[in-house]
């Protein structure tokens, strides 16, 4: 994505396009055969008009980190590890992200409010020719005051939309979005974000002088649309004290998606461990990063992590860490998701990157887990366990093990 200092924006817009068009669609193409299958010309723009395959896209992109090393890179060709820090064009992955989910949102507003994804753009009128006096007689007359288009109802809607279009789980929601008016948009702002499920967005759109709280998701099989698991920090109040959940017995969150369960029983009351069969891969040999996608945006997780802001390196580090490593984890603790991306990174910290990938890596050392496990278990670390408490116990565990070179 290389652009020169100084580049304008449209040139940085062009060359992000060039790199979509370019690597980033023969990568897919290797991970996805709706996307092998395409024209590659107007690939990029069939992706972009249909959000179900952009949205597998995205989950491809976060599934194989290591396929798109090559370009996320900055100006130095060096790999950036961090959604936040600017790649070679000039704009960071947060950025490049950000840009897709609204070209694809203001495309299917168009569609859908319009009847057209293209732009509508005003063709000017062929002056006829004039001789000199007429041409004379212009000069001296007052010009016509241009007169703007009318905005159409799809841009309206964009341009109040625009921008809380940042994150690449909107995009399953960008049809419910669609059937938004601009008045209830603009109403709630940023608070639009808080609303992740489609369900939410309907109850909006039916009561928008009565905007209904967001869905505290406790979700029956922990799968959501998108294929993530929804992890317990989102069924947590905004300020993360456990809370009993009331409300009715059974929701659908949007058609073809899991049952919610409302009841009243808290949160600590039941088993909440990570579900072996979502966080591994197919052939069990490692756990999936994109099983993490979400607790990786809960504030309270990010808080404990060390270097949170290292987004795509936190997903490569948990998706090279053996099935075997997950699994004594999560049956013999019963950790969450949540805690065990904690308990993982907080141990490739103390442990650094050689140590870890022994302990930690594939094939791993169980023995070496069995241990940690043990010790785990008679410091009371268990699914009731606080983020801060499981952290502390890994460093100072590691800590023990290297002071009496009992480590890996």
């Amino acid at each position: 994505m290389a652009a020169p200092r100084g580049a304008n924006h449209n040139d940085i817009v062009r060359k992000i396009n060039a790199t979509l068009q370019g690597p980033v669609i023969d990568t897919l193409a290797e991970l996805l055969p709706d996307i092998r299958r395409l024209p590659r010309r107007t690939a990029l723009e069939t992706v972009l008009d249909d959000v179900d395959l952009l949205n597998r896209c995205f989950l491809a992109f976060r599934a194989n980190p290591d396929r798109f090393r090559h370009i996320l890179v900055n100006k130095h060709k060096v790999s950036v590890e961090d959604a936040e820090a600017l790649l070679e064009c000039g704009r960071s992955l947060d950025d490049v992200v950000a840009m897709v989910v609204r070209t694809a949102a203001k495309r299917h507003f168009r569609r859908g409010l319009d009847g057209s994804s293209k732009a509508l753009r005003t063709k000017p009128r062929r002056k006829p020719k004039r001789d000199l006096m007429s041409r004379l007689m212009a000069m001296l007359s007052t010009p016509e005051p241009i007169v703007a288009r009318p905005k159409t109802r799809g841009e309206l809607l964009y341009d109040v939309f625009k921008d809380y279009l940042l994150h690449d789980w909107q995009v399953p929601m960008i049809p419910e979005y669609c059937l938004l008016s601009p008045g209830t948009v603009r109403r709630l702002g940023a608070r639009i974000l808080d609303y992740r499920i489609a369900e939410d967005i309907r109850r909006l759109r039916a009561d928008p002088d009565n905007p209904p709280p967001p869905t505290p998701l406790v979700e029956d099989d922990q799968k959501t649309k998108a294929g993530y698991r929804l992890p317990a920090f989102l069924t947590a109040p905004k300020d993360g004290a456990p809370a009993a959940i009331t409300g009715t017995a059974e929701k659908r969150v949007s058609d073809g998606m899991a049952t919610i369960d409302y009841g009243n029983a808290d949160r600590t009351a039941r088993d909440e461990r990570a579900r072996i069969d979502d966080i591994l891969t197919s052939d069990g040999k490692r756990l999936k990063a994109n099983a993490f996608t979400i607790v990786l945006l809960d504030p309270q997780v990010r808080a404990v992590l060390p270097h949170s802001e290292q987004t795509v390196r936190i997903s490569d580090i948990l998706g090279s860490v053996n099935g075997m490593a997950g699994k004594m984890l999560v049956n013999d603790l019963g950790l969450r998701v949540d805690q065990l991306a904690v308990f993982i990174m907080s141990a490739h910290a103390a442990l650094g990157e050689k140590r870890f990938q022994t302990a930690f890596g594939v094939p791993g050392r169980p023995d070496y887990m069995a241990r940690i496990i043990e010790r785990a278990k008679a410091f009371k670390i268990s699914q009731t366990s606080t983020l801060p408490a499981i952290a502390a116990f890994v460093s100072k565990s590691f800590k023990v093990d290297n002071d009496k070179k009992q480590g890996v």
